[in-house]
């Protein structure tokens, strides 16, 4: 006879049975999820917002002696600009340092200053250095306003200085994108380190910077900025910047209240002279030099500003050799020319409008007009 076998039950895995179980209940509460999606898409973030802030300037209330010492009542009374975005490395994130920048004015300049404070003054970095050096410059501790006069958004006037009082201008061109440093002005500035980090005090003459005529209320584009290079450079702006953004001077804060301002007539006068001498070697057998004869050449460049927008340059005999003293270049087996900036009053007069991504205009180039 056959025997019969016991029928024996297996038990079910408890990973397949989980598996199922899961699957049952997502099957289950799919129609209720279905239910409860929202019928509208989500809604992207919205964008951040980049206010600009108009600064009222007012007259000076006393006389300022640009010396580095910010004890005057004008300082007390000037317009208050605060520091408050890092841009650089930071995207508009507090500053690791306080700065404030003072701003205030009188019938002959317009006169700027900083505190920059630092929680360790020891580890400033300040150098003395040839004007313009921004190489050398970038390297330091300094500070800095752009100031656009005609708030036209297109062109500004850059100026810094480090806690020595080592000063750098130039002509930014918001079209070309350009700093241009041969441009120079002769205005006043001192620097001081202190306990609590430094202070720059400075005076730009109004007869130089050029503005809208008439004596009524105007508002400029201004920027005050500080460079704090420590493990990494921060980038500290009185002013949020949007990288979406391919404008700087747009983003500029304004400065407002600047009444009663005259640019004068800014007459100019730059003499110079050149002298040179040439000696012609005697025979071998006397080793001697013959003495020559000396020259001299002299020549005068002018400059007259009739109009804000308007300005008569002239020059006779321009010396096409001058360079400022301080420039030290040197020239030893060197197999390329050496490269001196552009320094002459009579070709630095427009020269940003000439600026272009290869330069194609270099006016030292031009070695005899005759």
């Amino acid at each position: 006879m056959p025997l019969a076998c016991p029928r024996v039950s297996r038990p079910i895995p408890l990973r397949r049975f989980t598996a199922v179980l899961a699957a049952g209940l997502a099957l289950g509460a799919a129609p209720a999820i279905a239910q409860t999606m929202p019928s509208q898409p989500p809604q992207a973030a919205s964008p951040r917002v980049f206010p600009k802030v108009t600064f009222t300037v007012s007259r000076t209330a006393s006389d300022v002696r640009i010396d580095g010492v910010l004890d005057e009542q004008a300082w007390k009374t000037a317009a208050v600009v605060p520091l408050p975005y890092e841009w650089s490395p930071g995207d508009n994130v507090p500053p690791p340092v306080e700065t404030e920048c003072l701003v205030t004015y009188d019938a002959k300049n317009l006169y700027v200053a900083f505190r920059a404070h630092d929680p360790k003054p020891a580890d400033i970095r300040a150098h003395l250095m040839d004007r313009d050096d921004t190489d050398t410059l970038i390297q330091d501790d300094h500070v800095g306003v752009m100031i656009d006069t005609f708030n036209d958004e297109r062109r500004a006037f850059q100026f810094r200085v480090n806690p020595l009082g080592v000063q750098a201008d130039a002509v930014f061109s918001e079209q070309d994108g350009v700093e241009d440093f041969s441009w120079d002005m002769i205005w006043t500035a001192v620097g001081r380190v202190t306990v609590e980090g430094y202070i720059v005090e400075a005076a730009f003459p109004l007869k130089q910077l050029r503005f809208q005529p008439g004596m009524g209320a105007q508002t400029w584009g201004f920027e005050a900025f500080r460079s704090w290079p420590r493990n990494v450079r921060h980038r500290i702006s009185s002013q949020a910047r949007d990288r979406d953004k391919g404008c700087l001077l747009c983003q500029e804060n304004k400065i407002s209240g600047l009444e009663g301002l005259a640019q004068g007539r800014n007459v100019e006068l730059d003499p110079t002279a050149t002298f040179s001498r040439t000696d012609n070697r005697e025979p071998p057998d006397t080793g001697a030099l013959q003495t020559g004869d000396p020259s001299a050449e002299l020549g005068l460049s002018g400059r007259w500003s009739f109009t804000s927008s308007m300005t008569l340059n002239g020059t006779v005999n321009p010396d096409f050799s001058q360079v400022e003293a301080d420039v030290a270049q040197l020239d030893v087996n060197q197999r390329f020319a050496l490269f001196y900036p552009e320094k002459r009053p009579f070709f630095l007069e427009g020269i940003d409008y000439f600026v272009t991504p290869i330069q194609s205009v270099f006016t030292r180039t031009v070695v005899d007009p005759y």
